[in-house]
């Protein structure tokens, strides 16, 4: 059975889904699946769960094996030209559902997990056609759905306190976006702290970025920046951003702090 990711509204979710609804509906076993797609038995049970991404040759390879005029081809076209999550697919996809804890960093935005529409569809909008701007939105909006899981993982984000003062959509957006940060900041499994612009924080001028653990103990990160991005468990990786994050958590405000200085940006952008 494939997980579980939310209401399969990506074409990554649906293709893993759809091919377990057809292979049990043609009483094949994954082995038999492999055997007549010419492919080790192991991938397809990653693409079932969402592990793995398919390619065009195991989506056409699908189509004939199932006798469908182009389903499987059509889903994976959406998932190599999916305007709303491009290279972050596989944090949104697959690391974030199995997460057990989730940090990040945000030097200049509030962080995604965290946006309002409105908030999001401001920085959507500065390249982007309208309809994909909402595909975007739609997609990053989503993402709280985590936490309303049987097991949402917990979510520490440390963001600078110039977020709080840079008007991205204009003070209307602003207000709206930090009035629904205060709420969530209540939120049992969510930690929000300010790091102090007078703390400097060096160290996390270079990109936002976030560190996830899973269930299965292992541990992988994303790092962001305006041409491109990774997702990664390389163990060296995984390290040097933790100790970054440590860096950086050090000089962060405490809950209640935090707490305040979000009030008193509310009623300055609020007035």
């Amino acid at each position: 059975m494939a997980e579980d990711y939310g209401n399969l509204t990506s074409p990554r979710a649906r293709f893993a889904a759809d091919l377990a609804e057809h292979r049990k509906a043609a009483r094949m076993t994954q082995a038999v699946l492999a055997s007549r797609m010419r492919c080790h038995e192991s991938l397809i049970s990653h693409v079932e769960k969402g592990r793995r991404s398919p390619t065009a040759d195991f989506a056409q390879e699908a189509d004939k094996v199932f006798g469908l005029d182009g389903h499987f081809t059509a889903l994976f076209n959406g998932i190599s030209q999916s305007p709303a999550l491009g290279w972050f697919a596989r944090w949104v996809e697959e690391i974030e559902p199995r997460a057990v804890i989730l940090h990040s960093w945000d030097p200049l935005l509030m962080p995604g997990l965290l946006q309002t529409a409105d908030y999001a569809r401001a920085i959507f909008s500065a390249g982007d056609s309208a309809h994909r701007v909402e595909e975007r939105v739609a997609a990053r909006i989503q993402r709280i759905k985590i936490f309303e899981s049987p097991d949402p993982p917990a979510f520490l984000a440390l963001i600078d306190e110039g977020v709080l003062h840079r008007p991205i959509g204009g003070s209307r957006v602003l207000a709206g976006q930090l009035r629904y940060l205060l709420e969530l900041c209540e939120h049992p499994g969510i930690t929000v702290q300010i790091v102090p612009v007078a703390a400097g924080c060096a160290a996390g001028m270079m990109s936002a970025f976030a560190l996830a653990r899973l269930r299965d103990g292992s541990e992988v990160v994303s790092a962001d920046s305006v041409l491109a991005g990774e997702v990664t468990g390389d163990h060296a990786a995984v390290v040097r951003l933790r100790q970054r994050y440590d860096t950086i958590r050090a000089n962060a405000q405490p809950k209640d702090v935090t707490q305040q200085a979000i009030k008193d940006a509310i009623r300055t952008w609020a007035s």
